[in-house]
């Protein structure tokens, strides 16, 4: 029986974002209608953000047949200038618990900026205490992937066999994509080559060659295709190209199905989320219009039996 897994989800609760990123966005937005000023829609945004207790999610998983989501935490205050009302600590404990409400069916990784105070100590606090399963590192706050300041966080992943998941594509304003090319990540594979590493978003919108080379030169490098659907959907043929490239040098067992879904928000989200889930369960029939050759047990390995293997998890 295929399991389904989306290795890139986001749930979030009032205080977990930098409060200036709320006053980007309405300033943003309110240059969109002459009439609106920024305090008009400020305060909605974060309502529309939030699924307390990550019911919404639930929910969302059930309707969509997805067996186990995988929340990846975000420590973004420094790259933003601003930090958040909840702390770190707090927020990996809430996952924690989201993980044990559901039996397993919601996983975490811990987001921990590398240049924080005590940076090591949080990150094995979330994995040692809570029980959360990697970590995802955010280059665009202002780091690249290869410096010594993460050298300890991947040391500590290592020692534990836990992967770590690095932001590499687009980003949110505020933040500094030029730190999140892929190409960045082939130091870590060098200094850290037994580290299992998941290139979240597979570089899009700008970078999937960089990407599937990135992947190709490390023993456990997987893609994480999250961001892709857009590109999916608008040209079916281009990415399901660059996906038969992929496979051609990974095979099928190192590309992973993400989303990159977040289950508050309340502007179409699980209009998308389903249909990037009816698109790849598709793959196959897709695929040999343009003479790409993908069984269905291909598309189950990427849709869930990769990451359950990565992950150590039952299915």
């Amino acid at each position: 029986m295929t399991v389904t897994v989306d290795a890139h989800v986001h749930v979030y609760e009032a205080g977990d974002w930098p409060s200036r990123w709320f006053d980007y966005v309405a300033t943003q937005w309110a240059n969109k209608a002459p009439s609106r000023h920024p305090e008009d829609v400020r305060g909605r945004i974060e309502a529309g953000l939030a699924d307390p207790g990550g019911d919404r999610l639930l929910g969302q998983m059930d309707r969509h047949g997805v067996d186990i989501s995988i929340v990846l935490g975000l420590d973004w205050g420094l790259g933003m200038d601003c930090e958040p009302s909840n702390n770190l600590g707090d927020i990996h404990d809430r996952y924690a618990r989201l993980a044990g409400r559901t039996g397993g069916r919601v996983l975490a990784f811990a987001g921990v900026d590398p240049r924080r105070e005590g940076a090591v100590a949080v990150l094995e606090d979330a994995l040692d205490r809570h029980g959360l399963v990697g970590l995802k590192l955010y280059p665009p706050a202002g780091f690249y992937a290869y410096e010594d300041c993460v050298l300890p966080l991947y040391a500590a992943c290592a020692d534990r066999g836990v992967p770590v998941a690095v932001h590499c594509g687009e980003t949110l304003g505020l933040l500094r994509p030029r730190f999140a090319n892929p190409l960045y990540v082939q130091d870590v594979q060098r200094r850290h080559p037994s580290l299992t590493l998941w290139i979240a978003h597979a570089g899009a919108p700008w970078w999937w060659d960089e990407a599937v080379s990135v992947a190709a030169a490390g023993v456990d490098t997987y893609l994480e295709l999250s961001q892709w659907q857009d590109v999916a959907f608008e040209d079916e043929e281009r990415f399901v190209r660059n996906l038969g490239r992929a496979l051609r040098v990974l095979g099928p067992e190192r590309i992973l199905f993400g989303s990159d879904h977040i289950s508050g928000l309340r502007v179409r989200p699980e209009e998308g989320y389903a249909r990037w889930l009816e698109w790849f369960r598709d793959l196959p029939a897709r695929a040999r219009r343009y003479g790409v050759s993908l069984s269905e047990d291909d598309v189950g390995a990427m849709l869930g039996g990769n990451a359950v293997r990565c992950l150590g998890v039952e299915r």
